[in-house]
């Protein structure tokens, strides 16, 4: 991959994940209760589904996709070391997942004329037999995004500072990320299976 792709590939990353830093906060409020979650969205909505916005991150979804499955083909990720194989399968997941579920959030908008708020994911995942598969999908999620950001930030720092003394640093830096998202990752999914309320 040149390096131009890879600034650019890392720069729609970043406005990704601004986007998912909103997404991911707005999911916490459900621990409050679902009117908590809607109230917070509709707020929000009025940033990301402003036509540019919402242009500007399926763009940038389209881009991360598509170079970062060309960046695991021409580079491969056999014998790479742990935090390049995290990346990488952290990275393929979420290519999966932004790809389904775009995909869906637009149908359910566009097609189904459905309000894609709380009940639209948490309905699956309370419901049986779809939660055997959306429960697992979405936690999945949350956990590679973490997963990739703690990744690609130890990736950067090491290339910034290579410096044996900074090592320790650099991991705590990393498992700070990864502690942080396994706690989320587990309130965001209480709250949407039902286990404080029910839905």
């Amino acid at each position: 991959m040149s390096l131009s792709l890879k600034r650019l590939h890392h720069t729609s990353g970043i406005v990704l994940a601004s986007f998912l830093l909103l997404h991911i906060g707005n999911h916490l409020f459900a621990l409050g209760g679902p009117q908590w979650h809607i109230t917070v969205m509709n707020i929000l909505r009025h940033i990301y589904r402003f036509w540019l916005v919402e242009l500007v991150l399926l763009f940038c979804v389209g881009f991360q996709v598509v170079s970062g499955v060309s960046f695991v083909v021409r580079k491969g990720f056999v014998r790479q070391p742990f935090y390049v194989v995290v990346q990488v399968l952290s990275g393929l997941y979420l290519s999966f997942f932004m790809i389904y579920h775009v995909q869906a959030v637009l149908r359910g908008r566009l097609q189904w004329k459905m309000n894609t708020d709380f009940y639209f994911a948490a309905g699956v995942a309370n419901h049986y037999p779809e939660k055997l598969f959306f429960i697992p999908y979405y936690t999945l999620s949350l956990v590679a995004v973490f997963a990739h950001i703690a990744a690609a930030h130890y990736i950067k720092r090491m290339e910034q500072r290579p410096d044996q003394h900074l090592l320790r640093r650099y991991k705590n830096e990393t498992l700070g990320i990864c502690l942080v998202g396994s706690v989320v990752t587990f309130l965001i999914m209480i709250a949407f299976t039902g286990v404080l309320y029910k839905i």
